[in-house]
């Protein structure tokens, strides 16, 4: 029986190690100046979820110059050269945001 349930335990572990949080990407977490943060995971799909001042925001791929931009014309996420900005979320202002 405790073999059983070991089996079992291993199983869900292993599952949710290869899941890597469904159809998006690991999950970034942000640190802002202000203090400030939010996370934010990249989908398979070309979007961004955003996790910001209680909400989830989904946000489509948009084209920029430079780096991995994101907004529905409200809220804005941009990632380039190794910090993000995050405008039009609730919780703000998150500028000059390294990754934590």
């Amino acid at each position: 029986m405790r073999k059983i349930a070991a089996l079992a335990a291993l199983a869900l572990l292993t599952a949710c190690a290869s899941s890597g949080g469904g159809p998006a990407g690991p999950r970034m977490d942000w640190r802002c100046d202000g203090g400030a943060a939010f996370s934010a995971r990249i989908a398979s799909g070309g979007t961004a979820e955003v996790f910001a001042g209680g909400q989830t925001y989904s946000l489509p791929h948009i084209e920029g110059a430079s780096g991995a931009r994101y907004g529905n014309g409200n809220v804005e996420y941009w990632e380039r050269g190794g910090l993000a900005t995050l405008n039009g979320a609730r919780g703000g202002p998150y500028t000059n945001c390294r990754r934590s």
